[in-house]
């Protein structure tokens, strides 16, 4: 290496750059705690290999076994330890594989028999075994670079072109913290301040691309004083993403980026890395304007653009056709990974705001990129909020709280996602956790001016207020806020909140408000067309409508069995038994809220429950008391037919006449509010268990009569 001294000594063990090391040495799931704490303390964290006390017991014997093995095979099965699995093994290919180590694949690849076989390669190799890997040059055409191993790990000096090569090597394998050790000893070792700056700058970037603002920071400090006017201007996308991520400037972030893409003699990948960020910027800004700039950016583009680039624009309909003749590579970049992640973000909304349903799959994964994953779970959180998936949501926000908490420094989307929880504790109906939540948030700094957050923020307090049964407060939240048409079609509540709205209008005799709204938001909806929208516009309909007559609720209810909508045709069930107990059928209103306690509890909408035992109380009340209204005779013979005898067969037990058996049932249908005998035993039950009647006597076969008994 270079004679100059490290760099790296000071990074703290939170930084993401060095996290990502350590997971790409050991594995995602494998690192040892021993390596943690040994990284915290190294001089160079970017060279902490595995060592023979990390190993396990089975770990030591393959590490002896390697020792065994002759000099030029350990060295070849070294280099491939160290620069991944992204090529193949060249001259002695069938003897490396005959070690055991390694399997070969398809198309002359190989990998590794077991991970374990890798990391005690890692172990167990000596400074010989590292020299001679470094002088190993593999024929595969998808790793030139790979000679450039020695650049890491043998002691010779070596010159700044083959720093930069084995840099872009290591960008490309997606070895991130390889690269940026290479590209910032290359900085060091380059005699012209110009181009020192330059690859200081590209180390910056590409530690930003990665999540780790610590190490870009020390770089950017590092070569401060070698040539400003080109460090400042070419590390433009890591001053963007901090701008908008830890400073919450997207207009000054996005500022920065046009001022790059304007400048002369730009490559491919150095478009692609600006275009990568402005788009995340866009996506945290939430502001519909700033994609305006990147389109131009993208039109004005005189470079080949990223599929993943042209994959974004293509989200607003862009044709971007002159730029498909990108080289299509395995690319391992961050920036690309980025574009990937946001391309990804932006159809699954797209595809929300046509009407999709189903949630994105597997977008939430444990990806090295700890700004991808964070980026990747803050945003899939609120689509799988706005479909009720909610094991799925727990697993996103428990990543992207994790991530912009401990190691990307994001107080915008740390925030939003403490936000996402809160709104899932009040779903749930875990009241005073959530308000303690929003209120921790609404402390905070980031939440002012923070439109999109406080609309969060507002669907939670709206969920703890309303089903509790303060409709004023919950009006006074949702009246006043901005009715945009991305709230509705891709919001955590989406259009359901719309319904609420017209509930609590109506429960507060504001009908010409409710009435108003639900034409204001079909005509936004138009733009936007989804069947879930569809539906809810039809129950907010039939709701204002079921002030004269129920039967378009009826029939709503009975299209919403064929449909996906469970939570948004319980809320409408529930509105239509309230109104079916203040029309006195109360048996009826009965049953439809045990069929929406039901749908709740099986999408986990805890905050709706109390609402619903409030009425399955009144309802229980109100049957009693009609019971008790029942004369003496007319209780006998409710309790007879509740017990499945038909109108004989009671005649023959209180020696009258079926006719007359009839004609009192005739009179105690309507006093009971029922229409069947399936609803009088339902009745003559509720009233049995709040201590109104005695119960069902008699036969308890399936009742025979259904309907009025004359």
């Amino acid at each position: 290496m270079t004679t100059r001294p490290p760099w790296g000594s000071d990074v703290p063990a939170a930084s993401a750059l060095a996290l990502r090391h350590l997971e790409d040495i050991f594995g995602v799931e494998d690192v040892p705690p021993t390596a943690v704490e040994r990284l915290t303390r190294h001089a160079q964290w970017f060279g902490v290999l595995p060592r023979l006390d990390d190993l396990s017991a089975e770990g030591a014997a393959l590490a002896a076994d390697f020792s065994a093995l002759q000099p030029d095979v350990r060295g070849h099965l070294l280099a491939f330890a160290l620069q991944g699995e992204m090529g193949a093994l060249s001259s002695v290919r069938a003897s490396a594989a005959a070690t055991g180590f390694i399997e070969l694949a398809e198309r002359g690849r190989v990998g590794w028999t077991t991970d374990r076989h890798r990391v005690a390669v890692l172990a167990a190799a000596g400074p010989d075994d590292h020299r001679l890997a470094g002088r190993v040059h593999f024929s595969d055409a998808a790793t030139p670079h790979g000679g450039a191993l020695h650049l890491l790990f043998a002691d010779e000096e070596v010159g700044v072109d083959d720093l930069v090569s084995a840099a872009e090597f290591y960008a490309r394998a997606d070895r991130p913290s390889w690269a940026v050790h290479c590209l910032v000893s290359a900085a060091d070792a380059a005699t012209a301040p110009d181009r020192a700056a330059a690859l200081a700058a590209a180390a910056a970037n590409l530690a930003a691309c990665d999540g780790d603002f610590q190490v870009a920071e020390r770089v950017m400090e590092r070569f401060t004083a070698v040539d400003t006017r080109v460090l400042i201007r070419e590390s433009a996308p890591a001053r963007a993403l901090r701008q908008a991520l830890v400073e919450n400037e997207s207009a000054a972030a996005r500022a920065t980026l046009e001022a790059r893409l304007s400048s002369d003699g730009l490559d491919a990948d150095a478009v692609g890395e600006a275009l990568a960020v402005y788009a995340l910027v866009n996506v945290i800004g939430a502001e519909l304007e700033g994609w305006n700039g990147f389109m131009a950016a993208c039109a004005a583009a005189t470079v080949p653009l990223h599929p993943e680039i042209i994959a974004i624009g293509s989200t607003f309909g862009s044709a971007t056709e002159p730029h498909l003749d990108y080289p299509a590579t395995a690319d391992g970049r961050g920036w690309s990974q980025l574009a990937g992640c946001v391309a990804t973000i932006l159809h699954a909304y797209r595809d929300m705001r046509l009407g999709s349903f189903a949630p994105p799959v597997g977008l939430v994964k444990r990806v090295g990129n700890r700004l991808v994953r964070a980026v990747e779970a803050t945003y899939v959180s609120i689509m799988l909020a706005h479909n009720q998936h909610w094991n799925e949501l727990d697993t996103a926000l428990a990543i992207a709280i994790e991530t912009t908490t401990e190691t990307v420094p994001a107080p915008l989307m740390r925030a939003g996602s403490e936000a996402m929880l809160a709104f899932a504790e009040a779903f749930r109906g875990e009241r005073d956790a959530a308000r303690q939540r929003v209120d921790r948030i609404l402390a905070e700094p980031v939440a002012r001016g923070a439109y999109r957050l406080r609309a969060i923020l507002d669907s939670v307090i709206v969920m703890i207020e309303g089903p509790q049964g303060n409709y004023d407060q919950a009006m006074a939240l949702l009246s006043t806020r901005q009715a945009d048409i991305l709230n509705l079609t891709t919001g955590p509540c989406g259009p359901i909140e719309l319904f609420d709205f017209v509930d609590y209008a109506l429960m507060v005799q504001e009908t010409e408000q409710a009435e108003a709204r639900v034409e204001r938001f079909r005509e936004a909806l138009q733009r936007q067309r989804s069947e879930r929208a569809d539906f809810v516009l039809a129950a907010c309909d039939a709701i204002i409508a079921a002030r004269t007559t129920l039967e378009p609720t009826e029939e709503l209810l009975v299209r919403a069995e064929s449909l996906p909508f469970v939570y948004e045709a319980a809320r409408l069930r529930m509105v239509y038994a309230e109104r079916l107990r203040r029309a006195r059928r109360t048996t009826e209103a009965r049953r439809q809220l045990l069929r929406v306690e039901f749908d709740l509890i099986s999408v986990r909408a805890g905050a709706w429950l109390d609402r619903v035992r409030r009425e399955l109380r009144a309802c229980q009340r109100e049957i009693a008391v009609q019971v008790g209204d029942l004369t003496e005779q007319e209780m006998r013979i409710a309790e007879l037919a509740a017990g499945g005898m038909s109108n004989k067969e009671i005649g023959v037990q209180l020696y009258l006449s079926p006719r007359t058996v009839g004609g009192h049932l005739y009179r105690i249908f309507p006093k009971l509010g029922v229409t069947t005998r399936a609803q009088l035993r339902d009745a003559m039950s509720v009233s049995a268990e709040v201590g109104g009647a005695t119960g069902p006597a008699g036969d308890p076969r399936m009742p025979r009569d259904t309907d009025w008994p004359v």
